[in-house]
């Protein structure tokens, strides 16, 4: 995890929301064996990167979406 981090701009990677904080999927950075993960909407922005050996990975980013959603939010992610 990294907080405060440049958050990305426009993009239409894959995004989702957890507790009402969004979240990107920054399909650049990702693999077949983790996946970068960046808030979206919240300067600054927040990354973690998670394995696919984490078995827990969406109650991580519950937890951690707990924690950033304080942090005004000044954009939201368009969810197709």
């Amino acid at each position: 995890m990294r907080c405060g981090v440049t958050g990305l701009g426009p993009t239409v990677a894959p995004c989702f929301a957890a507790e009402g904080v969004d979240w990107v999927v920054d399909t650049a950075r990702s693999s077949d064996n983790k996946k970068v993960i960046v808030t979206y909407g919240r300067p600054p922005a927040t990354e973690v990167t998670v394995t696919h050996s984490l078995k827990a990975a969406d109650e991580v980013l519950v937890e951690l979406s707990a924690l950033i959603a304080p942090i005004p939010q000044t954009s939201e992610c368009i969810r197709s």
